[in-house]
């Protein structure tokens, strides 16, 4: 059975299935597109990769694909643990700039839905963490975009003070500056 938390922002939710338990162990499901659906989540995820950040405080993003290429991403962790963020970076949205952060980890089986609209960060909080995306739409350079993640302007709070990150995540633009078109 799949429960469903909306966080406070209503789009973004938070997933966790049951967990059946006998002498020979455990079991759950990672991934069930029949209740998904019967939640209210019809999307059709064509796409799965697994990050794995081999460091404590790797930062990806903050991320996001402008329209008309703008992805939903579903994801979770099976190794480690980390902080995975949701920022509202749709204009005309009565959450525009806010966010939030859930932790994902193994033992708490939880998953993200970020529907499109929203960018998109995770941090490392142990080495060795692999994180799964399932994105609905391929990734599409030309409409590949990152905000820097220091931007007082969304001021999320990432609990981290100097981040590993990567070359595009190092010279990414305030919003202000960016051609966010969420």
């Amino acid at each position: 059975m799949l429960k469903v938390i909306r966080t406070r922002l209503a789009e973004v939710m938070v997933l966790e299935y049951d967990m059946a338990q006998d002498n020979r162990g455990s079991s759950h499901k990672i991934f069930s597109r029949q209740e998904l659906k019967e939640a209210g989540i019809a999307v059709e995820f064509i796409e799965e990769t697994i990050y794995c950040p081999t460091k404590k405080g790797t930062l990806y993003g903050i991320h996001y694909q402008n329209h008309p290429m703008a992805q939903t991403k579903l994801l979770y962790c099976i190794k480690g643990r980390g902080l995975d963020f949701a920022i509202d970076l749709r204009r005309r949205s009565k959450t525009y700039k806010q966010w939030v952060c859930v932790e994902l980890s193994p033992q708490n089986r939880k998953q993200l839905y970020i529907p499109a609209g929203f960018g998109h960060a995770f941090l490392s909080v142990e080495d060795n963490t692999e994180v799964v995306m399932k994105i609905d739409r391929c990734f599409y350079p030309d409409y590949r975009r990152a905000i820097a993640y220091h931007d007082s302007e969304l001021n999320v709070d990432f609990p981290v003070e100097n981040p590993i990150l990567s070359d595009m995540d190092s010279h990414a633009p305030f919003l202000k500056d960016s051609s966010c078109n969420l």
